[in-house]
């Protein structure tokens, strides 16, 4: 049971990660600051290519160099973004989710 709530947590900073960067892209391309949560989207989607298919790569240190130094108000707002319907649109595997916090050693989500 532990280990399914450590996954459940893990997955969802992992989406929130994810549902940062689209819509900081969106935002971008809107003319609006590409930052989300303080953390720029360009940053962000350096860990794209660890959680979309096909043929995802491992993170990059790029990639885990950006997300290890979030802090604590920074990943509330990160993980807010957890329950949104929009990431199955954008091909990102929930498998891969679960690995990448681990992968890049990150906390878990902080409880609601």
């Amino acid at each position: 049971m532990e280990m399914i709530k450590k996954n459940v947590v893990n997955l969802m900073l992992v989406i929130s990660i994810i549902m940062v960067a689209v819509i900081g892209l969106a935002q971008q391309a809107h003319g609006q600051p590409a930052k989300v949560c303080g953390v720029p989207v360009s940053s962000l989607s350096l860990c794209l290519p660890s959680v979309k298919q096909p043929n995802p790569t491992s993170p990059s240190p790029q990639c885990c160099d950006v997300l290890k130094p979030i802090t604590q108000d920074t990943e509330k707002c990160l993980c807010s973004y957890a329950t949104s319907p929009l990431l199955g649109r954008f091909g990102i595997d929930k498998g891969l989710f679960l690995a990448l916090p681990a992968k890049c050693g990150l906390p878990d989500c902080p409880p609601n």
